[in-house]
């Protein structure tokens, strides 16, 4: 077992470092989406054969609301924001998913639909599951089953809060959340996204979003030019943002830590969960 841990270990990249395109130690294949990764080589290797990499675009639908679905996607460098549009068509970003997930979850829950819409937030890679594959390998007690459940945890809980967040918080404190949530997840300190995008991730008024960019870049913290977002400042929007980020951090850095264990098969209490 403890081959087992220590193998795992060297599998998954700590979120605050830059992610690195090498080879997991002991394989012939680069694995970049934390999930995948995670898993042992010989069931990485099982699952190979019905992985397809994908390239998915700035703006692309994967899911529309109440859409059957046939893919679920592990994303690489891709970014995925799941979206709740209300009656009078506004709409809400309810989570945000990149290396460290998968898209489809509902599919884990097992439901054939979701609810949300899915859109990239930014373009990239990602590997792709036929959806009747993926539930041929949900196995009662599988790595695989036992990661989707202990991930599906740390999305639920983030998917609270970012409800929460929507609703108590200011328009800058949660565009700060937002810039640090997608500049973990971008490859560089720049990414593009227009005010009108983010403003229907934060579900509020384009010109709230214009305002506070300008107070950000202003003070130092970004530049934003023709869509381009320049993070200047890390230390600054995150003295910006609500206490949400810090949240969203710890729920997946708390899922990195607990894979050994979730691949294990033991079990513990639930940990505190301090905000």
């Amino acid at each position: 077992m403890s081959n087992l841990l220590s193998m795992t270990r060297t599998r998954i990249a700590i979120r605050s470092q830059p992610r690195r395109k090498t080879q997991p130690s002991g394989t012939d294949f680069a694995i970049r989406n934390d999930i995948l990764r995670a898993l042992l080589n010989s069931e990485y290797k099982h699952l190979n054969p019905k992985l397809e990499q994908v390239d998915l675009k700035l703006g692309e639908i994967i899911y529309q609301a109440d859409q059957r679905i046939d893919h679920v996607y592990f994303p690489e460098t891709a970014v995925v924001a799941m979206i709740d549009t209300v009656e009078g068509g506004g709409t809400v970003e309810v989570g945000i998913i990149g290396h460290e997930g998968m898209v489809g979850i509902n599919i884990f829950l097992g439901c054939l639909v979701t609810p949300d819409r899915a859109i990239v937030q930014i373009s990239g890679s990602a590997m792709r599951m036929k959806t009747n594959d993926l539930r041929k390998e949900l196995r009662f007690g599988s790595p695989l089953q036992r990661l989707l459940l202990r991930y599906t945890q740390a999305l639920l809980a983030v998917i609270s809060q970012s409800v929460a967040c929507s609703q108590h918080h200011s328009v800058a404190q949660r565009l700060a959340r937002w810039l640090l949530t997608m500049h973990d997840h971008a490859e560089s300190d720049e990414f593009e996204m227009p005010h009108k995008s983010i403003a229907a991730m934060l579900g509020t008024r384009r010109e709230g979003v214009s305002e506070a960019a300008a107070k950000f870049q202003a003070a130092g913290l970004i530049t934003y030019s023709r869509a381009r977002i320049h993070i200047l400042d890390e230390v600054g929007l995150k003295k910006n943002s609500c206490e949400c980020y810090r949240f969203i951090r710890q729920q997946f850095d708390g899922l990195l830590s607990d894979v050994p264990r979730f691949l294990s098969g033991k079990s513990r209490n639930s940990r505190h969960r301090s905000r």
